[in-house]
């Protein structure tokens, strides 16, 4: 465990309605003290919704080149480069030279306004929208032992939290020229 982390234990049950696609996925994070617990949230509802069964969580937040999630193809080359909350256009270009496919997940709108307009000039980039009242709430509720509901049916994202319920509309952006790749419904 790195110094100043906390270990935080995730079960997350998640059911993708329109594809009836049904999984668990359980995880053991250190949170870095510098994460926000609105950048764990998102990380957590990325990493919840995505369908991939390579998919890893980065296990330095703070540290290094690594993304907040991705899929690794080799030692090297990433198959999705996975980021939240924001992603620099340096960072982009990075994330570009070494994935086939990059992913941003926010719920910030204007943390992703340049993306958002320079989007057709990246191919492989896709922009994931949650609403931010769905982060915020979540992050409210951010405890060493997490157990969430998460359904996904069509653009529609719940998220049952404890006793709370939350519901937010999910926006997929990609570029015009280029077909969606869809790992979210």
């Amino acid at each position: 465990m790195a110094d100043g982390s906390t270990i935080i234990k995730a079960d997350i049950s998640v059911s993708h309605i329109d594809s009836q696609d049904f999984l668990t996925r359980s995880e053991v994070i250190a949170v870095h003290q510098a994460e926000s617990h609105q950048h764990l949230v998102q990380r957590l509802l990325a990493w919840a919704i995505f369908r991939h069964h390579q998919l890893q969580m980065s296990r330095a937040i703070c540290v290094g080149d690594e993304p907040d999630l991705f899929v690794k193809r080799n030692d090297v080359q990433f198959e999705h480069w996975i980021e939240v909350d924001q992603l620099s256009l340096d960072r982009l270009e990075k994330a570009e030279a070494k994935s086939e496919h990059v992913w941003l997940f926010y719920c910030d709108q204007q943390k992703a306004q340049k993306l958002h307009k320079l989007i057709n000039k990246h191919p492989s980039l896709q922009l994931v929208e949650i609403d931010n009242d769905m982060v915020e709430n979540l992050s409210l509720l951010i405890e060493k032992n997490l157990a969430w509901s998460v359904m996904i049916d069509h653009d529609l994202l719940t998220v049952a939290a404890g006793d709370a319920f939350f519901e937010s509309k999910l926006t997929l952006f990609h570029p015009l020229t280029v077909p969606a790749v869809d790992l979210i419904h």
